[in-house]
């Protein structure tokens, strides 16, 4: 039995009643507003008719990709680290559904779900910043990419598609690394293919499923255009109001360079490396951007210097070692995956591991972002990391 909708009411039918085949109603509308609530209750729209009256699915068993169960192939990993292929966000939403539109698929009739009033209705929905695309270009050719809707802290992906070899691939690796960076629970993939499950996605069952989705907090959706690159930094003090430099450094980043998309609590921990009476509050966040490492880091190291942070002579940046009281310090952790090593600039930072008070904010974070060099989770790092020091949560 399938349900009839009333296109003048919004609102679907409890998903565990779909038919063996995952149908479970068909009618309503493709607004924002139906879109939005399929998604929230673990609904899709899987074809619709000439008149576009689409058909709703919610499957038996589903398929997800749990961020640390990405599996990232050696030959993809060498193509990712050549980088031959460029990935950017939210850049050029429509011409990527338009291309996975034209998709040979496995339908004998040759069609495609992605019609005309699919494509409006997705544009629409990014226009109002909940659907987003990775796409991948090769020498600024648009050779590949995917495009799905967010909410909460999960990625629901839809399409893709590929004119190179492995280009739809590196689009996911970095929808993968954006998940990590955000903290996203999990990828909704749907239904299985066996490509998905080359890349690590996993069926299963309805209900848990639906419990996955029974946790969903709506105030995490991350609206709006997403940025190319994600930087985590750490951010610190122990001198002046702690608190209100803590905000003002982070207001300033904000104006200056991205979205702060994602803050950590704070946590107050006793001065690494030196002694001192006032104890530190840090905080990690993750900032997206369209700049390039370097210049995120002289933007920072001017927010410092007009917070007041003094630097006295040479400080390595392989080694750190210069330790004193300071009103603020941010450091740069990570910039997306990516390995910097210059006389400027190294990253990941080269001594995260080791603290405790930068491992802890991480983890609570971003737990499922594997470190570029280690491959180990923030989890892991912190689980393995020796440092004694207490770190507690300020609030």
């Amino acid at each position: 039995m399938y349900y009839v909708l009333d296109k003048h009411n919004v609102g679907f039918p409890d998903p565990s009643l779909a038919e063996k085949d995952g149908f479970l109603a068909v009618g309503g509308g493709m607004s924002p507003e139906w879109l939005l609530n399929a998604y929230y209750m673990g609904i899709f729209p899987w074809y619709d008719d000439a008149e576009g009256t689409p058909f709703w699915y919610s499957p038996e068993r589903r398929m997800v990709l749990f961020p640390n169960e990405f599996r990232c192939s050696k030959s993809l990993c060498r193509l990712l680290r050549s980088n031959r292929m460029e990935v950017r966000v939210d850049t050029c939403f429509r011409q990527v559904i338009e291309h996975c539109s034209k998709v040979e698929r496995n339908d004998p009739s040759g069609s495609t779900w992605i019609t005309d009033n699919f494509i409006e209705r997705y544009c629409e929905l990014h226009e109002a910043g909940f659907a987003h695309s990775f796409e991948t270009f090769e020498d600024g050719k648009l050779v590949g990419g995917l495009y799905g809707v967010s909410l909460s802290d999960y990625f629901c992906g839809e399409s893709m598609f590929h004119t190179v070899s492995n280009a739809s691939k590196v689009a996911f690796a970095k929808m993968v690394e954006f998940a990590q960076l955000h903290g996203f629970r999990f990828v909704d993939a749907q239904m299985y293919t066996k490509h998905l499950a080359s890349l690590g996605a996993r069926e299963i069952e309805r209900k848990d499923f639906l419990a996955l989705l029974a946790e969903q907090d709506l105030q995490k959706t991350y609206r709006g255009r997403w940025k190319n690159n994600s930087v985590v930094m750490l951010l610190g003090g122990n001198q002046g109001e702690r608190v209100a430099l803590l905000m003002r450094a982070i207001g300033e980043i904000a104006h200056r360079i991205g979205t702060v998309s994602v803050a950590s609590s704070i946590f107050e921990t006793a001065p690494w490396g030196f002694d001192d009476e006032q104890d530190f509050l840090n905080q990690a966040v993750v900032v997206d951007t369209d700049m390039d490492a370097h210049t995120v880091l002289d933007i920072t190291q001017e927010i410092e210097k007009e917070l007041g942070r003094k630097r006295t002579g040479f400080v390595d940046v392989h080694t750190h070692d210069t330790y004193s009281s300071r009103p603020i310090d941010i450091d740069l952790i990570f910039y997306n995956n990516e390995v910097v090593d210059d006389a400027t600039l190294v990253l990941p930072h080269p001594r995260m591991s080791q603290r405790r008070f930068v491992l802890e904010p991480l983890a609570q974070i971003i737990p499922d972002f594997q470190h570029p060099k280690f491959k180990k989770t923030m989890v892991e790092l912190l689980q393995e990391c020796e440092d004694d020091g207490e770190v507690r949560e300020y609030f």
